[in-house]
């Protein structure tokens, strides 16, 4: 059964990995495809949060001393892409299994509790074993949850500063060769 969990984690995290392009735009073409399907839950950085997200993702979330924290619940099965990481920060799962496409492309599974270090201008792709949760931490001056989120992510990697894609495309553009 294990070894079934991961083929379909791999199935579902490595066909991203295996088109062509830069990551991020690998992500957005998977994403489009998800989005297309009946049910999907799309949020976009800075919106209010809807009922439905609410209840399949319950989201726990804290600003408090310039930190802005979130602790989202993700349920067995599922697939979540995240917004694009506008700052280096950690991640934790607190509780339960999931597999995650890296950076690099490469599939990593891991079991609670795991650190995560994200860097700038991430973007991950989840496949959810077990019911699990997430906690982020964020520096921000933001007021209200809505304005963190939008200082800390982004939708799309044309919205990130320059320098950081420019960096980005040479990285990918070294790995490809």
């Amino acid at each position: 059964m294990k070894q079934s969990k991961t083929a379909i984690a791999k199935a579902v995290l490595g066909e991203i990995s295996n088109k062509r392009g830069m990551m991020w735009e690998k992500i957005a073409e998977f994403q489009e495809q998800v989005n297309k399907i009946e049910g999907v839950i799309v949020h976009k950085a800075g919106e209010e949060r809807t009922e439905i997200e609410e209840y399949h993702t319950p989201l726990k979330q804290n600003l408090e001393g310039g930190l802005y924290t979130r602790e989202l619940f993700m349920p067995k099965g599922a697939v979540i892409v995240s917004m694009i990481h506008k700052q280096q920060h950690p991640s934790f799962l607190l509780k339960g299994e999931l597999s995650y496409l890296n950076d690099e492309g490469e599939i990593k599974k891991i079991k609670a509790p795991s650190t995560v270090f994200t860097q700038k201008g991430t973007q991950r792709v989840f496949y959810v074993h077990k019911d699990s949760e997430w906690c982020c931490v964020y520096k921000t001056d933001a007021k209200t949850f809505q304005e963190a989120e939008a200082d800390v992510y982004v939708d799309k990697f044309t919205e990130l500063p320059e320098e950081l894609i420019n960096k980005t495309k040479k990285l990918w553009q070294a790995q490809q060769q």
